[in-house]
């Protein structure tokens, strides 16, 4: 992990992050259809609204009546929602080789944004691709506070609850094999806020990135392995001693 929590980090997060039911306020119910690049070899899914529990089931079902086709490929346009749900979405991405993708001009946030990070290909490597004009966006946790007083045991609670949720998506971001450096980016931003990430930060994250400038595809790996090229070949052409 690359990055470093500080207490200033953690106390923000305390203030602003408190339960998993809550992240982003959805746009309305997922809605599951067929995406226009639906082909013959690629069966290709829109998502599309705000993430609720019982989705993941949703999403199964509606996948089980398709016919076998070699890909699947969903595509994400959603505010967020409910946590726990993008994390199951997420799981059931990684679990079934299914690639995921953000149009142009679309956007996946929050809840919708951990699920996307899930995409892998049928080889089980990571196949996450944002346009390079959508939108990828994190946040902290929410919680809505009614207007009392709260003890010191109440912000212990506090406390508590933002550690025990940090944790179960840190749990996340290891089990589908993510970088555990979008923790910081989600506490870059206040709940009622949104970090929408460079694309320099996709491709630092492993998640490509298609230039639709120059209409072609960026591939991380490809990035790494030209940069590692270009060093070889620097170091072999020094002189020897």
């Amino acid at each position: 992990m690359r990055s470093r929590f500080g207490i200033r980090n953690l106390l923000g997060a305390a203030l602003t992050a408190l339960t998993l039911g809550a992240f982003a306020q959805p746009a309305g119910a997922l809605e599951i259809s067929k995406h226009a690049s639906d082909s013959a070899e690629v069966n290709a899914i829109l998502l599309k609204g705000g993430v609720e529990d019982g989705d993941t089931f949703d999403l199964k079902v509606y996948i089980s009546k398709l016919p076998k086709k070699a890909t699947v490929i969903v595509y994400l346009n959603s505010p967020g929602g409910n946590l726990r749900e993008g994390m199951r979405l997420g799981r059931f991405f990684f679990d079934n080789k299914i690639e995921t993708a953000v149009e142009t001009k679309t956007a996946c946030a929050s809840a919708c944004a951990l699920a996307f990070l899930g995409g892998r290909d049928d080889a089980g490597k990571p196949h996450r691709t944002k346009a390079s004009n959508s939108g990828l966006g994190f946040h902290s946790f929410s919680r809505d506070f009614d207007n009392k007083n709260y003890s010191a045991d109440d912000l212990k609670i506090v406390v508590q609850q933002t550690q025990t949720q940090v944790f179960l998506v840190a749990e996340y971001l290891k089990s589908i094999g993510a970088d555990l450096d979008v923790v910081r980016l989600m506490l870059k931003a206040q709940a009622n806020q949104m970090n929408y990430i460079s694309n320099d930060e996709a491709l630092s994250l492993n998640i490509r990135v298609w230039d639709d400038k120059r209409n072609q595809l960026v591939d991380p790996e490809q990035v790494t392995g030209s940069l590692d090229r270009s060093r070889t070949a620097k170091a072999d052409s020094k002189p020897q001693s």
